[in-house]
C-alpha cells in the first residue's frame, strides 16, 4: 500500500499511563497478535484487556489480553470502526462511521478463550 510519502507501514499502538510512560506496545509484529494497520478507537476492560478498533485493511475489532497474544473479536460487518465503549450490561458498542451507525456486540473476555 502506498501513501503520499511512500509505503504505509503498520501503526504501532502504545498504551500509556497518565504520566505518558509506555506501559505496553500492541500490534507491532505478528508474534504479539494481529498487526495494527490504522487503529482508531481503544478501550480497556476491567481485567486490563485492550480492545482496538482497527479500520485499516480489514475493518475489525481486536482484543489484546492483559497477558498473552491478541486476536480479532469482530471481523465481519464493519466498514469503518472508529470508537469503542464497553456498556454496563457487558456489551461492546462500536461506532461504524461508513455505515452511519452504532453496532452492539456481546462481549465476554475470558483470558485465552475466544468468543
Amino acid at each position: 500500500m502506498l501513501g503520499n510519502t511512500g509505503p504505509v507501514r503498520p501503526f504501532p499502538g502504545r498504551v500509556l499511563e497518565p504520566g505518558w510512560n509506555t506501559v505496553r506496545v500492541l500490534g507491532v509484529c505478528a508474534g504479539m497478535g494481529p498487526v495494527l494497520v490504522c487503529p482508531w478507537g481503544i478501550c480497556i476492560d476491567k481485567d486490563g484487556n485492550v480492545l482496538v478498533a482497527d479500520w485499516g485493511e480489514e475493518h475489525r475489532v481486536l482484543l489484546y489480553p492483559a497477558q498473552g497474544v491478541g486476536w480479532p473479536i469482530v471481523t465481519q460487518g464493519l466498514s469503518s470502526p472508529r470508537g469503542l465503549s464497553l456498556l454496563p450490561e457487558g456489551q461492546l458498542a462500536v461506532s461504524d462511521s461508513m455505515h452511519h451507525c452504532i453496532k452492539i456486540y456481546r462481549y465476554k473476555a475470558t483470558q485465552g478463550q475466544r468468543e
